[in-house]
């Protein structure tokens, strides 16, 4: 099947994991696929008005980066103009890849994959990967909330499948109007040679002298959501333990001095970004995985990673992870209204390795039972595909 995929994400984070995770996973399933994407800043800036288009094309927004209310308005202006470049050369690679179907990455203000499907007759699936019109609204990035709510809502009921990756979220774009219909779940994946690896766990462990030490650890992209500071008080009680921190991300500094003024710098590593293949090998090392917070809608990739790992995790109690996390069984879930909770859960999992090493072994064996890796999500993706242009024969279009 030869597929046109689409989206407007520059940035590294789980963005990139996921995009470059689905495309390879389709491509080895013996799929074709044309990448429509943002290029390269520099020629950006070289094209006419390019500069002024840059801002469209840095992916989903974050909370809280809406910025002053005219800083907001311009972007929204930007990101609603880059769908007419984006619209020419979507319709240049229809004309020349001539795909069965598009596959578009959703990002708020973007209209142009819904118009240039309807345009060639083609499938449309779009990814949603968070409610953009709802968390830029909510965190006062959005200076025109109603307007990009409703086109939002438009825009992902004129696709022939809602792809998103919890049923939590699946409730929320409902709820704003998507017709429930059109929305099928996908939850987050992992590279199919992650479950294949032989991982060094001690080897990791003696090479950052953790050899002794409990190791609580988190991977990610660290920002403020995450909620890391939450263990920092069970630090100060333990001083012989320490957090290992997998990753970069704007909320490092403030946690540096949280720790700091907590007499405890020394018990937290930021380990930065590691390679992919090192990521896991740290997990591996870890006594107790941690994800102190998360949105109400994610999928988390890391909970993957600590499954792959066969680490014990600990994780709060939201709808979202339940979906995955069968508490006492593959995971362990605090309460995240309370502290006491998750100190008293970490307690728990250091006291008892046994436990530690069922959940651990129980968290792997989710992947194969539920096919959380990309090669399933990309035969999900070709049975929508294949069910969609079924679905438009019978109907004569």
């Amino acid at each position: 099947m030869r597929i046109l995929y689409h989206h407007r994400t520059r940035s590294r984070d789980g963005q990139r994991v996921h995009i470059e995770g689905l495309v390879g996973a389709l491509r080895r399933a013996g799929h074709e696929l044309e990448i429509v994407e943002p290029r390269p800043r520099r020629e950006q800036a070289e094209a006419a008005g390019g500069a002024k288009l840059g801002v469209a094309t840095s992916g989903a927004a974050q909370p809280g980066d809406g910025g002053p209310p005219k800083a907001s308005a311009l972007r929204e202006l930007a990101e609603l103009a880059y769908n007419v470049p984006e619209r020419w050369q979507l319709q240049r690679a229809v004309r020349r890849f001539r795909p069965d179907a598009i596959y578009s990455r959703h990002a708020l203000y973007t209209t142009c994959a819904a118009a240039v499907a309807r345009a060639h007759d083609l499938p449309l699936l779009i990814e949603v990967n968070a409610p953009l019109a709802q968390e830029r609204s909510a965190h006062g990035g959005l200076r025109f909330a109603a307007f990009a709510r409703k086109l939002e809502t438009a825009v992902l009921n004129r696709a022939d499948r809602v792809i998103v990756v919890t049923r939590a979220m699946a409730a929320m774009m409902a709820a704003q109007g998507v017709a429930d219909t059109l929305i099928e779940v996908h939850h987050n994946g992992l590279e199919p040679e992650a479950l294949s690896r032989t991982l060094e766990r001690e080897k990791m462990r003696a090479q950052r002298h953790w050899d002794d030490r409990v190791v609580l650890g988190f991977v990610g992209f660290v920002r403020d959501w995450n909620r890391l500071e939450r263990v920092f008080p069970w630090l100060v009680r333990n001083p012989g333990a320490l957090l290992a921190v997998v990753g970069e991300g704007p909320d490092r500094a403030r946690l540096e001095g949280l720790a700091a003024a907590a007499g405890i710098p020394a018990q937290v590593q930021f380990l930065g970004t590691l390679r992919r293949e090192q990521v896991l090998d740290h997990v591996a090392a870890f006594d107790v995985a941690l994800l102190p917070e998360v949105t109400a809608y994610a999928s988390p990739l890391k909970l993957l990673d600590y499954f792959a790992a066969a680490r014990a995790a600990l994780l709060p109690d939201r709808p979202n992870l339940r979906e995955l996390i069968d508490d006492g069984v593959n995971g362990l879930l605090f309460d995240p209204a309370d502290d006491a909770s998750f100190a008293a859960k970490i307690d728990l999992l250091v006291a008892d390795p046994q436990l530690r090493q069922r959940l651990g072994t129980q968290g792997r064996q989710t992947i194969v039972r539920l096919g959380l890796t990309w090669d399933a999500n990309a035969q999900r993706v070709i049975t929508a595909i294949e069910t969609a242009r079924a679905r438009r024969g019978a109907h004569g279009q």
